[in-house]
């Protein structure tokens, strides 16, 4: 039984040979080549007289027969079957408008908002009586006691204050103009000198009610916060304008990250970044760019970039390391169009179901630009070419020229895509696999797009056959 079916197979591959064989002969051969320098064309008459070999490496060369190839115009196409298609795995996706980002990925350090840092100082010289913020990390609140200080300079101001209101009360009613307003200005520059020794409107007025002076000063903190650093103890004299308490807000603070040189254009004042951290892995934080430093670091070819964190909660703490998360959209054609949440591939002008989960499109604002799949391109170094499916089995040659490579999220999973400046339009249906095996294929007819080193010395040399330009 096997001997019968290896039999079959044999003649049936026979008769497929001689069956090709006898449609290569009724093909007129245009001229012979070498499969690794397409430059080289020989003539059938010069392959006739012994030149069956490549002058640059010695292989046999191949035929190149006409036909199987088109040119209209000044385009590059070529014909390939439905099972040609099938057999190089050609797959086609369409040129569309698509809201591209560059995503930037660095790890950032959290730190203290300065703006948000006081440095509690003694308005007095004295000694520290009480201290009611005793340790280093407690919470005060504003307007909460930090410190009682006991400071003669207090006593002494307190009484100069009364005699004043003394004198005053005296002299009050004095025919004489000039006593009355030196008296009065002596008032006024005696509460001055308490109000900036640390005593309140409040405790002024209650020292004029009851004239019994306070030995004791409190100092109150002017903000809420968290004691960071704590520089006096009890009993300890201090002078005046000595720092007692460092306190920071802990609602609001910075992130400084690292950038590198070339994604320093993508990075603008105002951006978003999505925040991750360790600590709390199942949560997302966000962030505002607030600063980009104008120099670069020249040791690391990086920019410091600051960003604003809303930390209402207190969860993230100064010192932490997170991952900061920028996604930097694409400038392109500002318009409304509809999308689905689901499916962001999913561009549409007019409201409707997304066709591909049925949810109903949500209208959006943004910047789109056209698009084509990353693996659609084939990069030449100064050229970029695509192949677009014309029609059922004709693929043509186009050149085009690219913008920036951008990301899009499709079918949950990202996505790379180039942006296409000019050369194609919206609906272009261009291949993204197989698109070598085309390209191979059209180098070896003679039409070869110039993606191999043999082809560009074929520029270099006359010939009669058709060039791109």
């Amino acid at each position: 039984m096997n001997k019968k079916i290896i039999l079959l197979i044999s003649l049936m591959f026979l008769l497929v040979t001689t069956f090709n064989l006898a449609e290569e002969q009724k093909k007129e051969i245009l001229y012979w080549t070498c499969g690794m320098h397409p430059s080289v064309r020989i003539s059938p008459e010069a392959y006739k007289n012994g030149s069956t070999k490549c002058p640059i490496c010695k292989m046999d060369l191949i035929p190149v027969y006409k036909g199987g190839k088109k040119k209209e115009s000044e385009e590059i196409s070529i014909d390939l079957s439905e099972l040609e298609q099938k057999l190089a795995g050609v797959q086609i996706a369409e040129a569309k408008y698509l809201p591209l980002y560059h995503t930037i990925r660095t790890v950032g350090k959290i730190d203290y908002d300065e703006r948000h840092i006081q440095i509690i100082s003694a308005w007095i010289p004295g000694r520290i009586e009480k201290l009611y913020a005793s340790y280093t990390g407690v919470e005060v609140k504003k307007g909460a006691p930090l410190v009682k200080i006991y400071s003669p300079k207090l006593i002494t101001a307190q009484q100069e204050y009364l005699l004043a209101l003394e004198s005053n009360h005296k002299i009050k009613n004095s025919p004489i103009i000039e006593i009355s307003e030196s008296v009065s200005d002596l008032v006024e520059s005696a509460k001055r000198k308490l109000l900036l020794l640390g005593l309140t409107e409040k405790q002024i007025k209650e020292l004029e009610r009851t004239k019994k002076i306070r030995t004791y000063v409190k100092i109150y903190s002017p903000q809420s916060g968290i004691v960071i650093e704590k520089y006096v103890y009890e009993g300890k004299y201090v002078k005046e304008g000595e720092p007692l308490y460092k306190i920071a807000d802990l609602k609001k603070l910075w992130i400084w990250a690292d950038v590198y040189e070339f994604e320093v254009p993508w990075i603008k004042m105002g951006q978003v970044a999505k925040i991750k951290s360790v600590a709390f892995p199942k949560e997302n934080f966000s962030a505002k760019v607030n600063f980009i430093e104008p120099y670069l670091n020249e040791k690391t070819r990086t920019i410091k970039v600051r960003f604003e964190l809303d930390n209402r909660d207190l969860k993230l703490k100064p010192g932490m390391y997170v991952d900061v998360i920028i996604k930097s959209y694409l400038s392109g054609t500002s318009h409304s169009y509809y999308t689905c949440p689901m499916h962001p591939e999913i561009i549409k002008d007019k409201p409707g179901n997304c066709p591909i989960c049925g949810m109903e499109l949500e209208l959006k604002s943004g910047n789109l630009v056209l698009a084509i799949p990353k693996t659609a391109l084939l990069d030449l170094g100064p050229r970029k070419i695509v192949y677009v499916k014309k029609d059922k089995n004709t693929f043509v040659q186009k050149e085009v020229e690219i913008g920036s490579e951008g990301e899009v999220e499709i079918n949950g999973k990202t996505q790379r895509f180039f942006q296409v400046i000019k050369g194609l339009q919206e609906g272009d249906k261009v291949v993204v696999n197989a698109n070598f095996l085309i390209d191979s294929q059209t180098q070896l007819s003679g039409e070869a797009s110039g993606a191999y080193g043999g082809a560009l010395e074929a520029d270099n040399k006359p010939s009669t056959t058709h060039k791109h330009k």
